[in-house]
């Protein structure tokens, strides 16, 4: 028996141990945030909808949300983004910063986007058949007071 194999012999719960820890160091670097934790700040937050489509909607629009501590990004922030009120939305992507999602406008499909570059602020768009229709803008201003916010 040579002095190598003697020693892998001797301490191969001990090197067991090391490759398992590193293997288990390389795969935690690879997870992503957890999904659910979308890193905006509770408050009332001011949406700017600025339309893009030549059609007759108005050019620009603000809109009002309160998000609360664990409320949902989805219904604060994307519902206000349909283009049409019979847009359905499918196939939704959440991280801890972006959100998104295809959209399904009666013959048209196309799909959109909220990218966080803060926890206070964000941008995004909709584009159906391949052309940008709708880009959005939010700014969390103050504190929601009060439900009816």
């Amino acid at each position: 028996m040579t002095q190598t194999t003697r020693f892998v012999a001797r301490h191969s719960r001990a090197i067991a141990r090391l490759l398992l820890s590193v293997a288990a160091c390389a795969l935690t670097s690879v997870v992503q945030a957890d999904p659910g934790d979308f890193q905006t700040m509770p408050g009332l937050w001011k949406i700017t909808l600025r339309s893009v489509a030549k059609d007759h909607a108005p050019p620009t629009q603000v809109k009002w949300k309160c998000l609360y501590d664990g409320g949902d990004p989805w219904t604060t922030f994307v519902d206000t983004m349909a283009p049409d009120a019979a847009c359905q939305r499918s196939n939704e992507h959440r991280a801890s910063t972006a959100l998104a999602w295809q959209i399904h406008c009666g013959t048209r499909s196309g799909q959109g986007r909220i990218t966080l570059d803060s926890p206070q602020h964000y941008t995004g768009d909709v584009a159906l058949g391949g052309h940008q229709v709708l880009q959005v803008e939010g700014a969390r201003v103050a504190a929601c007071t009060s439900p009816s916010d």
